[in-house]
C-alpha cells in the first residue's frame, strides 16, 4: 500500500514537492497501462499515491496532463534530436529514436491518447501542447539550420518538410498499416534528402 504523503510537507519545500511530482507522474503512468487511459481518474492516481485531489489539480488541469507530463519525463529525453556537426544528421538520428520509441508500449500510449482524444478535448488538447506542438518547433528549428548549411534546399516551406518525415510515422502508429522500423524511418529520411536536399548535403548514415 502506498503510504500517504501529508500535504503540509508538500508545501515545506522544493525538494518535497518535486518529489510529490515525480511520484504523481510515475503512478499516472502505471495506472494508465494497468487499466487503460480512459478508464483512469484523478481520482484514482489521488488515491493510490495518498496525495489529495487539490495537490494533483494545482499542477495539472485534467488527467490527460498528468499522463503526457510522464509520458514525456521518460520518452522525451529519449527522443531529442541530439547535437551534430550537421542538422541533417540530427535529423535522421532523431527519427530513428523515435520509431524505436514508438514500436515500445509507449507507442500504444500515443494511440490510445489520440484515441480518447477523439472524445476528450481536454485530452487531445494536453497530446497537442506537451507533445506535438514543443517538438515541431524542434524539428523546425533543426530544419532551417540544415537549410542555413546548405543541405536542405532555401526555399523550402518548413511544415511541409516536417509532415512529409513525420506523418507517415504517426500513420502507421495509428493504423497499423505497416512496421515502424529503422528501415522505413531511413526510406522517408532518404526520400526527403532524394527531393528537398541539395547537392552539398554530406552522404547520410543508413
Amino acid at each position: 500500500m502506498t503510504k500517504s504523503v501529508p500535504e503540509s510537507n508538500a508545501r515545506r519545500g522544493r525538494p518535497r514537492s518535486d518529489h510529490i511530482r515525480q511520484l504523481i507522474l510515475n503512478t499516472a503512468l502505471d495506472l494508465a497501462f494497468e487499466v487503460g487511459f480512459r478508464s483512469l481518474t484523478v481520482e484514482t492516481i489521488a488515491a493510490k499515491t495518498g496525495v489529495g485531489k487539490t495537490t494533483i489539480y494545482r499542477r495539472w488541469p485534467n488527467k490527460g496532463a498528468v499522463v503526457m507530463d510522464a509520458f514525456l519525463s521518460i520518452v522525451g529525453p529519449k527522443t531529442i534530436f541530439p547535437s551534430t556537426d550537421r542538422a541533417i544528421n540530427s535529423i535522421q538520428l532523431q527519427m530513428k529514436a523515435q520509431v524505436k520509441a514508438f514500436r515500445s508500449k509507449y507507442g500504444k500510449m500515443i494511440r490510445s491518447l489520440v484515441g480518447d482524444g477523439q472524445f476528450d478535448p481536454d485530452v487531445l488538447d494536453a497530446f497537442r501542447q506537451r507533445w506535438i506542438l514543443p517538438r515541431r518547433q524542434l524539428a523546425r528549428t533543426t530544419i532551417e539550420l540544415a537549410m542555413k548549411q546548405g543541405d536542405l534546399r532555401s526555399d523550402l516551406d518548413v511544415d511541409t518538410v516536417i509532415d512529409t518525415l513525420y506523418a507517415p510515422i504517426y500513420y502507421r502508429l495509428m493504423f497499423e498499416t505497416g512496421p515502424i522500423s529503422d528501415a522505413y524511418a531511413n526510406g522517408l529520411y532518404q526520400s526527403v534528402i532524394k527531393g528537398y536536399g541539395t547537392s552539398k548535403h554530406p552522404k547520410s548514415k543508413r
